[in-house]
């Protein structure tokens, strides 16, 4: 099977997966949003804001590094795999520990603090679920994973509509979101072990030789958490929960597409790997193919966005978070920027040139939280937005020039120029039809998109039957 069949079939299970866990997440977040109001969905947006900044510490860049690994030595998976497992076993203890008692210092109000506490069980629990995961996707095997997503977010909003039936309040529904990640963890661990005997190990020097290998990664992921996520501390800090709660809706919106880019490079990035340490023309064609892939997916998903944000945003989450509109409009460019630059970042894990993203996250982080600080007290949710997609640009340039520097990959950019006059001409059609259905916006903007890719000849037939014929 052909690299780009590979990783067509593992991004198709993903992407239809993906639909219905979306459609869940979606219905899941639009009854949580109502349940919860602004004030109260902003409290949740800051348990779980502070919680990702800790997680960060107990993944550190393990995921992609073991699946990496695994690739490269996939005679060693059970060995890579137990003491991963190991690794961030200890680290979920250690880190959401010491977590809960900071948050006990840093905040006041006992709703946040429990909840901290109640989501420290969901977050390792995730964190502990991703070592699975990442056996199969280097096996690339994510159907699996797929599967394994649907499930766990069938028991999620299950337990969503409980919750709020039973009218649980804001800890209520935290200890719903952690009930179903240990499931999800639960049922991965239970699955990999009818491939792989997936037990902790404690071999302190693999330990210290992985650590010191992620370590580079780790730091990069630290910032770029901090400077995803702070946003909503700050809000939080130098706002109020009502400032949280606007910002939080569209973030959740941002969260769950940013997911699309990563479901397809996690299909592309064992392919990458093993292209790049056997073939470099196989592996500058495969990063071409994904930069246009990313391309052809981002701008109308942007454009799109900046087209129907609002009435989005009432759809999903009611008349109360109308104002998040236009912060949803304001960040969707951030996610066309993610997409674009997780392909650079990507190809510089694969090729092990981690080392590099540190210094460029640093500056990001750096920028974000200053300019924060100087935006928000006046500009409130929307200066924060603004922020998040400057921030967002820094450092797709940054690992632009690192990967030109380091790699001499410099994607062409014909399909990229198609598709971003695509997705133009999409948009130029919704503002001029000016319709006010919002299911019809979709739809009709759907159509051009479609017709205009294939008109400027973006994708064409040639493209579809490298996809889906075999070899």
């Amino acid at each position: 099977m052909k690299d780009s069949q590979k990783i067509a079939y593992n991004t198709i299970v993903q992407v239809i997966a993906r639909a219905v866990t979306t459609l869940l997440s979606l219905v899941a977040v639009a009854y949580m949003l109502r349940y919860l109001g602004v004030e109260g969905y902003g409290q949740y947006t800051l348990v779980f804001a502070y919680l990702a900044i800790l997680s960060i510490f107990v993944d550190f860049g393990f995921f992609l590094l073991q699946v990496r690994e695994i690739a490269k030595h996939p005679e060693k998976e059970a060995e890579i795999s137990g003491n991963v497992l190991g690794l961030k076993l200890t680290l979920s203890v250690l880190v959401f520990a010491a977590g809960y008692f900071l948050s006990l210092v840093f905040y006041d109000n006992p709703i946040i603090t429990t909840g901290i506490f109640l989501g420290a069980f969901s977050q390792a629990a995730m964190a502990l679920a991703q070592v699975p995961v990442s056996i199969f996707q280097a096996r690339l095997e994510m159907h699996k994973v797929a599967v394994i997503n649907v499930v766990s977010r069938a028991i999620y909003l299950g337990l969503i509509f409980w919750g709020i039936g039973a009218d649980a309040g804001v800890l209520g529904l935290i200890l719903m979101t952690a009930a179903a990640n240990i499931v999800m963890g639960i049922i991965s661990w239970v699955w990999v072990n009818r491939v792989v005997w997936l037990v902790p190990r404690w071999d302190f020097r693999y330990w210290k030789e992985f650590v010191r290998e992620a370590l580079p990664l780790g730091a990069a992921l630290v910032l770029a958490t901090i400077y995803f996520r702070i946003d909503s501390l700050m809000l939080g800090a130098m706002q109020n929960d009502y400032a949280v709660g606007i910002y939080g809706a569209p973030y959740k919106i941002i969260e769950v597409i940013l997911s699309i880019a990563t479901i397809f490079m996690s299909s592309v990035f064992p392919v990458l790997t093993d292209a790049l340490a056997s073939n470099r023309a196989r592996a500058e064609r495969i990063f071409q193919r994904a930069y246009e892939v990313m391309h052809l997916t981002a701008w109308p998903i942007v454009l799109g966005t900046l087209a129907v944000g609002t009435p989005l945003m009432v759809l999903i989450a009611g008349g109360d978070f109308a104002p998040s509109g236009p912060v949803l409009k304001i960040l969707i460019f951030a996610v066309g920027l993610s997409f674009i630059g997780g392909t650079f970042n990507y190809v510089l894990i694969a090729s092990g040139r981690q080392k590099y993203l540190t210094l460029p996250y640093f500056v990001a982080t750096l920028f974000n939280v200053l300019a924060n600080w100087l935006v928000i007290p006046k500009y409130s949710y929307t200066g924060a937005a603004a922020t998040t997609v400057a921030t967002e640009l820094l450092v797709v340039i940054a690992v632009w020039i690192l990967t030109r520097r380091e790699l001499g990959f410099l994607p062409t950019f014909k399909i990229p120029a198609k598709a971003c006059l695509s997705a133009g001409v999409m948009f130029g059609v919704l503002w001029y039809a000016h319709i006010d259905n919002l299911f019809i916006n979709i739809a009709l903007g759907g159509v051009v998109y479609i017709a205009m890719i294939f008109l400027t000849k973006a994708v064409d037939k040639q493209s579809i039957r490298e996809l889906i014929r075999p070899t």
